[in-house]
């Protein structure tokens, strides 16, 4: 238990640290040694309600990926208000389209759909729709995803 929490606080370390050197340097890499740890974590899982953590998750993406940093599965978990930012915002809408590929997850919210208007076929390609995104979230943390949720 002391191992999986100190690998998940070195990965929340790891995401807000690199997230902030995202917008600092010019490099969009994560160091060796972080990727080596990085690399005992195989299922990363990133819960958002807001378009910054969202767009952040996405380019989180990207930056693992850019670092070679192994995982099996990356997921990201929406629900709330930014369920309808998605469908309303076309560029937050074309952001997402451009990141979306194989080897990312995207689950949202039944609920969220359902109370704020908007169907699946409103959404970019890809998404899967999951009945309730905190049951999902319990759900990946059991399945031994380390989650995050800013």
């Amino acid at each position: 238990m002391m191992k999986k929490t100190f690998q998940f606080l070195s990965l929340v370390a790891v995401m807000l640290f690199s997230t902030a050197v995202i917008s600092q340097n010019s490099s969009n890499t994560i160091d060796k040694s972080v990727v080596k740890t990085l690399n005992k974590t195989p299922n990363l899982g990133f819960g958002v309600s807001e378009e910054r953590p969202l767009r952040s998750a996405f380019m989180m993406y990207e930056q693992l990926k850019q670092s070679e940093v192994k995982f099996d599965n990356y997921e990201i978990v929406v629900w709330g208000m930014v369920v309808k930012d998605i469908k309303e915002n076309k560029e937050l809408f074309d952001f997402i389209t451009k990141y979306m590929d194989d080897g990312l997850t995207v689950s949202i919210c039944a609920v969220a759909l359902d109370k704020l208007g908007v169907t699946k076929e409103d959404l970019p390609k890809g998404f899967k729709v999951v009945d309730d995104a905190y049951v999902r979230i319990f759900e990946l943390q059991a399945l031994g995803y380390n989650v995050l949720i800013p």
